[in-house]
């Protein structure tokens, strides 16, 4: 039987990976709760883990693109992480080199999945159960605990955890800017062009949501989106007070982000960060997927979290055997992005409004 003292994980991945791996950090809390978790998630989503029960020491990573900067960054973390004596490492989402960093700490037991569900799983001293077969990326994160033998049931949800005084903070912050309840989130960005619903239409709910609840609109703009929200912006009619009551959310770093993230009612946005960030601290959502198929990035419940996607469409074609549709462009010519603009505003608001009525009229109040 397993009773480690000290368990190390890693995920060197984006916002969203970050944290669908709270579900299976919350596992392996509850199966060793005498254990201390390090934690070695990139900058600066690692600080989204920070006060996470059980987790008692953060490694920010740098992790390069370039192939030998990547290399040379993972050999000197895993002279740093092999002084840890680590019992357990869990390699979530690995690649060769985060491979090869969980190998070097020497830990006698090593659980670590491979990125791809057919890819073989590298250095792995356990057999992790469901390799080859296609489920939501949360659930792939919980085979990797599964991996030492743990019984650890189906639908663990991601969870962000907050200081009273950061959600407090947020709260005020709102009331400095003159927000009116109720607050509907948009967050307009995503890892790429295609995976953007049409600006104008994002717009459209904005207004709507300004007439119809009286409240404000706060969009969520990253670094690199300013174009984003001017387009957005442009969409907006200067006349009758609606630009006053759709503000820019000010730049911050990921807890500022999660603290008022918390604050919101509902939270509109594509498949990125921000929407994954909003379901793990309990706020209502609704998502836009567009070349991408839900399957694998949204294991959150349509009750409360409801997803648009138009299906099928013989354009997604990039998937491997036995995976779901998928398209790999950077931009949409040819099928005039038809996966996201098949997607209308009516619709959206009104599961915008469903969400609000039924989960997000208390919050933030």
């Amino acid at each position: 039987m397993l009773n480690p003292k000290r368990i190390l994980v890693t995920k060197f991945r984006a916002m969203g990976d970050t944290i669908l791996l709270t579900a299976a950090l919350k596992e392996l809390h509850r199966q060793f709760p005498q254990a201390q978790i390090h934690a070695a998630v990139p900058e600066p989503w690692v600080w989204l883990l920070e006060g996470f029960p059980g987790v008692t020491k953060l490694w920010p990573i740098t992790w390069h693109n370039d192939r030998a900067a990547r290399t040379k960054a993972a050999t000197r973390l895993a002279f740093q992480l092999r002084k840890e004596s680590y019992d357990i490492v869990c390699g979530f989402h690995s690649s060769p080199a985060a491979a090869m960093v969980a190998l070097s700490t020497g830990a006698k037991v090593r659980s670590i999945h491979f990125h791809s569900f057919k890819a073989k799983n590298m250095y792995s001293t356990v057999e992790i159960p469901g390799k080859g077969i296609m489920k939501p990326v949360v659930e792939r994160d919980l085979d990797t605990v599964r991996g030492l033998g743990l019984n650890v049931p189906e639908g663990v949800m991601p969870e962000i955890f907050l200081k009273p005084g950061e959600k407090d903070l947020a709260r005020e912050e709102f009331k400095a800017w003159g927000i009116t309840r109720p607050v509907l989130g948009l967050a307009l960005g995503a890892s790429r062009a295609t995976k953007i619903w049409p600006l104008h239409r994002f717009a459209e709910v904005a207004q709507k949501w300004v007439r119809e609840s009286g409240g404000t609109v706060l969009v969520i703009s990253g670094p690199g989106e300013e174009r984003l929200t001017e387009e957005f912006f442009q969409s907006i009619p200067q006349a009758d007070g609606l630009r006053e009551r759709i503000q820019v959310m000010p730049p911050c770093n990921v807890r500022v982000l999660a603290a008022r993230i918390s604050n919101l009612n509902v939270l509109l946005g594509n498949d990125s960060g921000p929407r994954h960030l909003a379901a793990a601290l309990g706020v209502p959502t609704v998502t836009l997927f567009g070349p991408e198929h839900p399957m694998e990035w949204h294991p959150y419940a349509q009750e409360r979290h409801p997803r648009l996607f138009v299906e099928p469409l013989p354009c997604r074609n990039n998937q491997e055997p036995g995976s779901p549709p998928w398209c790999g462009l950077q931009e949409c010519i040819a099928e005039a992005h038809q996966c996201m603009t098949r997607i209308g505003a009516d619709e959206v608001f009104a599961q915008v409004r469903r969400v609000f009525d039924s989960h997000g009229k208390d919050l933030g109040i």
